[in-house]
């Protein structure tokens, strides 16, 4: 006696699917897939959280630069930063404009300097500061030999005005990119 099966357990031969190699055939990709998406959502949450911790160090450090906008300018000293950043390989390492200070002794005084590539950088960066650069003005940190900066126009009149080579002062700049010679900086302001 053959055991009764209705025609879902056992269909005609004509009715099956023909058996072919395939991605159903193969170990199971779930694990793998599921141990991916549990991965890039922790990584989803860490970015998010990081994002809103910044977001909010940010305004702290915005309501800190609307009291005093010297704030937002990051202390740095030229002596440190001028060999790390030179690129030995004859490159540039362009980066988002970050705000520095630093003291320095005025070496030259301002003088005519081309600035179409750090205007197309900072076009390039989203920059929406309004810095018209047409000067620059020589360095000395302490290093080997003076460092050459951008001046922008308003802030050469002032130095112009106000300083002579020699006179060391704290000055408010732009890091903009690195290059053989080290940070590419945009002088905006001085104090003594």
């Amino acid at each position: 006696m053959t055991p009764l099966t209705t025609a879902w357990e056992n269909p005609p031969h004509s009715a099956r699917a023909p058996h072919k190699p395939g991605l159903w055939n193969r170990p199971s990709l779930f694990p793998i897939c599921s141990t991916i998406f549990a991965l890039a959502t922790l990584m989803f949450c860490a970015l998010s959280f990081a994002q809103d911790s910044t977001q909010a160090g940010a305004q702290v450090s915005d309501k800190a630069a609307a009291a005093d906008p010297r704030a937002a300018y990051q202390q740095i000293e030229l002596v440190k930063l001028v060999p790390v950043t030179r690129m030995t390989d004859g490159g540039r390492a362009i980066f988002e404009p970050r705000p520095v200070r630093f003291t320095a002794r005025l070496a030259q005084l301002p003088s005519p300097q081309k600035a179409d590539y750090l205007k197309q950088v900072m076009g390039m960066m989203g920059s929406t500061a309004d810095i018209q650069v047409s000067q620059r003005v020589a360095l000395d940190y302490g290093g080997d030999k003076p460092l050459a900066a951008y001046v922008e126009d308003k802030a050469a009149a002032r130095i112009g005005k106000e300083l002579k080579a020699g006179d060391a002062r704290t000055f408010y700049a732009f890091h903009v990119y690195n290059n053989r010679y080290g940070p590419a900086l945009v002088i905006t302001s001085f104090e003594d």
